[in-house]
């Protein structure tokens, strides 16, 4: 075989390798839901049941093959929050739209969270998906009293009544659990410290009436300790903001 026989040889190669390894990232992202259409309440259910019953890895910032799915994940112009939020459509369609979304969130919030207790390196996926889970959290109790009240003259109002005691209580366990992602500074960077505080100042008037007299003592509590241990200056006056905002039932204007 002559060189020039061997340099078309070896192109060839080259190209059929890397078509190959193209097909193969192609084929790993193609099982995430698509990265560039909004996810509703379905997408969330579907990449949750993909992780847990196909093996699917979990999408990462650090992999450019799942970073822009990660970043559609948390895209605050996903179908639940912005039909949510959106007061032109009725009360019913859009607490529902947040509703079918809730459960599925905290799932794959569970789902970092134990990678990441693994030692994978999960922890700013692990920040951004709590604040996300909290903004459609803010935004579904802002709308469970006015989606209860279209349904008194229904027959199963009282079972309604006890779903969302339910979702109330899930909403004032995941917002503890934000504020205890605040004191893992071993686990996370000032940067996520500071995003989840933010997301917790930002949530906080949705929650704040949740809270028990045990939860407000508890959370205070929390930060208190905290903010006695931290000497970052900056995250010590936004721990400190954050501990008087709950403790003084106050409210960002």
């Amino acid at each position: 075989m002559g060189p020039r026989c061997k340099i078309v040889t070896s192109l060839a190669c080259l190209l059929l390798c890397g078509g190959l390894a193209v097909q193969s990232v192609t084929a790993q992202s193609g099982s995430y839901p698509p990265d560039d259409d909004a996810w509703d309440g379905t997408t969330y259910r579907a990449l949750v049941e993909r992780v847990e019953t196909k093996g699917l890895p979990l999408p990462t910032l650090s992999n450019a093959a799942t970073k822009l799915v990660f970043e559609r994940m948390v895209n605050t112009d996903n179908i639940p929050l912005r039909m949510g939020l959106n007061r032109d459509l009725a009360v019913t369609i859009r607490f529902q739209r947040l509703d079918s979304a809730l459960q599925p969130i905290h799932k794959l919030v569970v789902l970092y969270s134990n990678e990441t207790q693994k030692g994978k390196p999960y922890a700013t996926e692990l920040a951004r998906l709590r604040v996300y889970e909290s903004k459609v959290s803010a935004a579904l109790l802002d709308l469970s009293e006015p989606y209860l009240s279209t349904l008194r003259q229904d027959k199963r109002y009282q079972v309604h009544v006890a779903y969302l005691d339910q979702v109330k209580g899930g909403a004032r366990q995941l917002y503890s659990d934000l504020v205890q992602g605040m004191t893992e500074t071993r686990l996370h960077s000032k940067s996520d410290i500071l995003e989840m505080i933010e997301g917790a100042l930002d949530g906080l008037p949705s929650h704040q009436p949740l809270f028990t007299s045990q939860d407000r003592r508890d959370l205070v509590q929390k930060l208190t300790q905290q903010i006695s241990i931290t000497t970052d200056q900056e995250l010590k006056k936004a721990l400190t903001q954050l501990r008087d905002a709950i403790e003084h039932r106050q409210i960002r204007t």
